[in-house]
């Protein structure tokens, strides 16, 4: 039997382990309630992340809203999750960076494409061309512009990328030729011309005329076989020339070197000069333009309407307009000796006429192939061509 003295230490020894079991099993008990809270918020939190923004459903799981009630349980947890809203709220959204992006990388490609058109004074094309419109063809058809103040054809020209001379040609304009607004051009697809199949006429003699290759025109025109060409089919021809009519002056002067209108007169053959030796043709002038060359067989003293000389006495065989030479005269000075005087503006000697040495037998002119006012003399010997410097003093 234990002792009055120790009974009381004893009872409370086991008052204290009862206490000690109860607080056990009530610290545990509390463990195993907030285990329970955890896991229907993860649950709940997983369903609400389904359906919504991370962000927002953290602020509505059922953890933090108890964590938030009671915040003596844990003060730091609760902090740390409102750093997380904040930081999360702050962050841009990665799928809306990159639409965005997108939408921009799109709108600038759309702007691009549309500010590539080329347009003027801010018209812009009637006819768009469809075939190039994805950038992956190369252009074909042929586009309408129409002209607005202050345009001009090289503007127009490096707008569409190609020559001014190929505006030109198309819309049969010159060089000088004005536009003016409300105007319509054609313009090519490429720096070139159009050519109009004509009866008889094959892709060989066509890529010759323009002076580029074959196979170049039968590829851009998309043209299989160069048999399958038919009269009146137009064709574009890349880098072609095309050749202008010349103008009527221009027509004028080639067909007057052309034109031969002269008297001749048949000379003794026996027939001799009295003179001593040839004289310089032109006492106004000696400085010469041109000598004496291997395709210039004569020399050329620039002198305008200008008294020109019988170089030496003799009979005029030729006069009259010839060939390249304008107004001429020749002269035939017997023993196979002739001088020929060219491009005169006026004839003071007639075919068949005899001159003295030193008879005025024109004026010096600009007549025939000739780059300005001057005369042209010849001397021959037996037909050969000689050099007048060294028959003639100078």
């Amino acid at each position: 039997m234990p002792k009055q003295g120790n009974l009381l230490p004893e009872t409370l020894q086991k008052y204290k382990s009862l206490i000690i079991l109860k607080k056990a099993c009530s610290h545990f008990a509390v463990e195993f309630i907030l285990i329970i809270i955890i896991m229907l918020a993860v649950g709940s939190n997983i369903a609400a992340r389904a359906n919504s923004n991370y962000s927002a459903n953290a602020k509505k799981s059922l953890f933090f809203v108890y964590l938030s009630k009671h915040p003596e349980l844990n003060q730091k947890l609760i902090d740390s999750s409102e750093s997380v809203n904040l930081k999360l709220a702050q962050t841009p959204n990665l799928t809306k960076q990159v639409l965005a992006a997108s939408t921009i990388e799109k709108h600038e490609t759309e702007v691009k494409a549309l500010t590539a058109l080329p347009t003027l004074s801010g018209s812009a094309l009637q006819k768009p061309n469809p075939a190039s419109s994805d950038g992956l063809l190369p252009k074909r058809d042929v586009e309408v512009y129409v002209v607005q103040g202050g345009d001009t054809v090289s503007a127009i020209a490096t707008a569409f990328g190609v020559s001014a001379g190929t505006i030109l040609w198309e819309n049969n304009l010159s060089a000088t030729s004005y536009i003016k607004p409300g105007q319509e051009l054609r313009i090519l697809p490429t720096t070139g011309v159009k050519h109009v199949v004509k009866s008889g006429e094959n892709m060989s003699a066509i890529a010759k005329k323009y002076d580029v290759d074959l196979e170049i025109i039968l590829e851009y025109n998309n043209i299989d076989s160069p048999e399958h060409i038919f009269p009146g089919e137009e064709i574009v021809i890349p880098n072609g020339i095309k050749s202008q009519p010349p103008s009527p002056e221009r027509q004028q002067y080639l067909a007057s070197l052309q034109r031969n209108d002269y008297q001749t007169a048949d000379v003794d053959p026996d027939f001799r000069t009295n003179s001593a030796g040839l004289i310089w043709p032109l006492p106004a002038a000696r400085r010469l333009s041109q000598g004496y060359l291997s395709y210039h067989r004569a020399i050329d003293v620039p002198c305008n309407r200008c008294e020109v000389l019988a170089a030496a006495e003799g009979i005029v065989e030729l006069s009259g307009w010839q060939s390249g030479y304008g107004y001429t005269i020749v002269i035939n000075h017997g023993g196979g000796l002739k001088t020929r005087y060219a491009h005169a503006g006026t004839l003071r000697a007639s075919a068949g006429q005899k001159v003295g040495q030193g008879q005025v037998i024109m004026l010096s002119g600009n007549t025939g192939r000739s780059t300005g006012p001057h005369l042209h003399f010849e001397v021959t010997q037996n037909g050969r061509y000689v050099n007048p410097l060294t028959v003639v003093p100078r």
